[in-house]
């Protein structure tokens, strides 16, 4: 049975959380159940860098790009032609709510079920949207996939039945997040004559909701007991700016490095090299800014690394509390301060808790189970559609 995954704006090659969940999803699923559409471009015509062949459609860009929205319909309204024709799917996945209107035009016109991804901000965004169209697309969806139990909640409270909500978590490529040796040459590299330090090690865009200004706080406490400690920051942002200078005024400036975006294939590399993950991201709801589930969490505990992470959101769903890492505070530097020192003052305890959350994530968040999970829905959502006359 093949099914449309449509993700107009999050998809391979680009760069971030929902894009890399589509591509696996596309992936795992493999070109006998799924192809895809999006508006993203493809770097070399190399989308998913030779791990898969899974078609994927775009419209055409002279079309796409125009300030036209007549021109840009027909550009996706041929794609989607040319999909229904040669891949005669019948069920559509859409990658995030902001794709409502696909799903929308292809039940109308073409009786297809469609299920929707939600991941957490959108939600919140839908929410509170004074359009209702959003909202009134989730509660029309045949199934919903939240991507944690506060994703759950909150469609829950938007008023999407409960039995058309599925809980359907983030998966982890096993395969390529593992635990391998330190590469010292690498260490050396980022952290220069501070090479033997320990480091503390944050995955993900600097924007406030991450929170490392907290970890950043939290520092003068660590080293109080830890002196030879170095804080890696891996990523981006528009917080950048305003992080350097809180180090300055905090007095850490030289025990922070701030390395900037690096590609996938560089991250276990980052991972290893860590002693503790930590993000104690936290939510701003009002902003409709939160951490829907946490998927570094997932990286780092696939490479046997004991993590640290805010109590908000999704991020519970991602690390068990006392057992693969810490749950904290993420308003506390204090908080912060305390699971840090714990891990590296008793490096049995961080051990345990890498191994328990490496073995946690190879049983429970590989992608072959997450695909198994989400082709069960999907075969569901056919069977429960009323035969034609």
């Amino acid at each position: 049975m093949k099914s449309l995954l449509v993700s107009s704006t999050y998809f391979p090659p680009q760069i971030g959380g929902i894009s890399s969940y589509m591509g696996n999803v596309a992936l795992t699923l493999g070109p006998e159940h799924v192809c895809c559409l999006s508006g993203v471009p493809a770097l070399n015509n190399d989308l998913f860098g030779g791990r898969g062949d899974v078609r994927v459609y775009r419209p055409l860009r002279r079309l796409s790009d125009s300030k036209s929205k007549y021109s840009r319909a027909a550009a996706w309204g041929v794609a989607l032609l040319e999909i229904m024709i040669r891949e005669r799917p019948r069920v559509v996945q859409l990658g995030t709510i902001w794709d409502y209107y696909f799903g929308l035009w292809l039940k109308r016109w073409f009786k297809l079920p469609f299920v929707v991804y939600a991941h957490g901000n959108e939600i919140l965004a839908a929410m509170k949207a004074s359009w209702p169209k959003l909202r009134l697309t989730l509660k029309q969806a045949d199934r919903v996939l939240a991507n944690s139990h506060f994703t759950a909640g909150l469609l829950a409270q938007i008023g999407v039945a409960p039995e058309r909500i599925e809980l359907v978590y983030p998966g982890c490529d096993i395969n390529h997040f593992r635990p391998i040796t330190p590469q010292e040459e690498l260490k050396k590299k980022l952290l220069g004559t501070r090479c033997k330090d320990r480091v503390l090690l944050t995955v993900g865009g600097l924007v406030a909701r991450k929170g490392h200004d907290m970890v950043i706080r939290a520092l003068p406490h660590v080293l109080e007991s830890v002196p030879d400690i170095t804080y890696l920051i891996v990523g981006d942002g528009p917080y950048r700016a305003q992080l350097e200078s809180l180090c300055m005024s905090m007095g850490v400036r030289e025990r922070v490095i701030f390395a900037g975006q690096m590609p996938e294939e560089d991250l276990p590399g980052m991972y290893a090299i860590s002693d503790v993950f930590v993000m104690p991201s936290r939510e701003n709801l009002e902003a409709c800014d939160v951490e829907g589930f946490g998927m570094v969490f997932l990286e780092a505990s696939a490479c046997g690394k004991p993590v640290v992470g805010g109590l908000s959101g999704g991020i519970p769903d991602a690390i068990v509390d006392g057992v693969t890492g810490f749950l904290v505070d993420p308003d506390s530097p204090g908080d912060v301060a305390k699971a840090v020192k714990r891990l590296l003052g008793d490096r049995d305890l961080a051990a345990d808790m890498g191994k328990q959350g490496h073995m946690r994530i190879v049983r429970d968040f590989n992608w072959p189970r997450i695909g198994a999970q989400i082709k069960e829905v999907l075969e569901t959502v056919v069977r429960e559609q009323p035969k034609s006359a």
